[in-house]
């Protein structure tokens, strides 16, 4: 009779080896919900990055392109045969927004502030604008640098 008293529940040990797999499972769960802005930021500027080599590589092919840089994202634009600049609608070069969490910081050109969504010429005097654009998150900054040649890399820190 004591066996089947025994048989019938469940010890102290298997109720808190229950009770800390649930606490290990809502853990993971709690954390893969939260954004990780760290490398949110790092995905961002090398997103930008190669979205602006691009569009260099198209500016310098004849493509007349702008880009307006801003604190809440970033668009570039496109000037017709009759000198009208438009927003540009392709997929790649659309209109983009900066997550929550992430800010476009100041925008350099030659080393100069350049206002904030004034259009900037991406390929000037037949070289590519040298630029330092900077994004902010985290408690991080980022620097994406577009080289006199086109060469747009991604830099930690300011």
């Amino acid at each position: 009779m004591n066996r089947l008293a025994r048989a019938r529940g469940f010890t102290l040990i298997e109720v808190m080896v229950v009770m800390l797999i649930i606490g290990v499972l809502a853990t993971t769960v709690t954390l893969s919900l939260k954004p990780d802005t760290h490398r949110q930021l790092s995905d961002e500027g090398y997103r930008f990055a190669r979205v602006l080599e691009q569009a260099g590589d198209a500016a310098e092919m004849g493509d007349a392109l702008a880009l307006s840089w801003s604190g809440k994202g970033y668009v570039f634009s496109r000037q017709d045969e009759d000198g009208v600049w438009s927003k540009a609608t392709d997929e790649l070069l659309a209109q983009h927004e900066w997550p929550d969490g992430i800010a476009g910081g100041g925008l350099l050109l030659d080393g100069r502030p350049w206002p904030e969504n004034k259009p900037l010429m991406l390929w000037q005097d037949g070289r590519a604008t040298t630029l330092a654009l900077q994004l902010n998150g985290a408690g991080r900054k980022l620097t994406v640098l577009q080289s006199p040649l086109g060469r747009v890399t991604v830099a930690d820190g300011s």
